[in-house]
């Protein structure tokens, strides 16, 4: 399910008439996906016991032009007195002539279901906003003379400079822990109007719905060394995108793992292979990459990700539970 959209396609989609409408941009990839599953699903916000920021930077399809660019941070934490978490998730998602930032807030609620099972249950609520630069775009019948200072669409449903519309958006996820099993799910947006610029009505995206699938397991080998296989589903129902992963992790200091993207030839997208070690008690600092499968291969040098994660390291919300007062019949 590779993301691509280049001023050549914007063009061809403009050229279609009058009002014409496309899709959204398809959910943000992130080969670190296990360190950072807050960033997929709201229900995840607060699970930690502890307050967490995590940062990524994501260089998709390297020297290709107008490939993906991703910048993303959340903060989360737990409330414990009102078995909940808080969180705030920040993104800008730049594709080749168009960019789509958004800011969201989150809130879960926990409940204990016996045996070692806790279900989690969240939202987010933000706004959303797209920006598509016309700078970037190229009619086939313009006129582009940058020298001379000439840029002409000659295409009335061409912008010439930034066109920006923006909605608020809603999310919703289900997390399930029990043991060493974690399961979630979660659609990204449940919620977002058609967005619309120009006085005719000339323009018009609608955030594609996405709905998105994880799981994870923790294999103890010894005192020290954990596996963790997981994996992620993403899908808009026409098309679907799997993950598997594994990592081994070493005394909760340093991990290596590698992934398989993409389950069948037609979304077969790379092979990533990813470490990463803690830098102090409380920061973890990892790197990915990812080895190109699909037709894009031979256009580009592979994708780069960052991720900086820091964790408060102590609980924090604890609740204050009322003085116990003793009954001296019972001393």
């Amino acid at each position: 399910m590779p993301r691509l959209c280049t001023p050549i396609l914007l063009v061809s989609l403009f050229a279609l008439g009058g009002q014409f409408r496309m899709q959204g941009q398809q959910a943000s990839q992130y080969s670190t996906y296990m360190l950072n599953p807050y960033a997929y699903n709201p229900a995840c916000a607060g699970l930690e016991n502890t307050l967490v920021a995590t940062g990524v930077y994501r260089k998709q399809w390297s020297s290709l032009a107008g490939a993906p660019e991703t910048q993303h941070i959340n903060v989360h934490m737990p409330l414990a007195m009102l078995n909940s978490g808080v969180g705030l998730r920040a993104e800008n998602d730049a594709i080749g002539a168009h960019r789509t930032t958004q800011v969201l807030l989150s809130y879960s609620y926990q409940r204990e279901l016996g045996r070692g099972a806790l279900l989690s249950i969240g939202a987010s609520g933000g706004y959303l906003q797209y920006t598509l630069d016309g700078a970037k775009l190229r009619a086939p019948e313009g006129t582009y003379n940058e020298p001379a200072g000439i840029f002409l669409h000659n295409d009335p449903f061409l912008p010439d400079g930034n066109v920006s519309v923006g909605t608020f958006v809603a999310e919703i996820g289900l997390h399930l822990q029990w043991d060493k099993l974690a399961v979630g799910f979660a659609t990204q947006p449940v919620f977002a109007p058609v967005l619309e610029a120009g006085s005719g009505g000339n323009f018009s995206i609608r955030p594609e719905r996405h709905y998105l699938v994880t799981a994870s397991y923790q294999i103890p080998l010894g005192r020290e060394t954990l596996v963790i296989p997981s994996f992620l589903l993403k899908s808009d129902i026409i098309e679907t995108q799997t993950e598997i992963s594994a990592a081994i992790r070493w005394r909760e200091n340093i991990f290596a793992g590698a992934s398989y993207r993409g389950a069948v030839s037609s979304d077969r997208d790379a092979v990533v292979f990813m470490g990463g070690l803690r830098l102090n008690d409380r920061t973890l600092l990892a790197y990915s990459f990812d080895v190109p499968l699909s037709d894009l291969a031979s256009t580009n040098r592979g994708s780069h990700e960052i991720l900086l994660r820091y964790e408060l390291g102590k609980p924090i919300g604890t609740p204050r539970y009322p003085p116990i007062i003793y009954n001296p019949r019972f001393l």
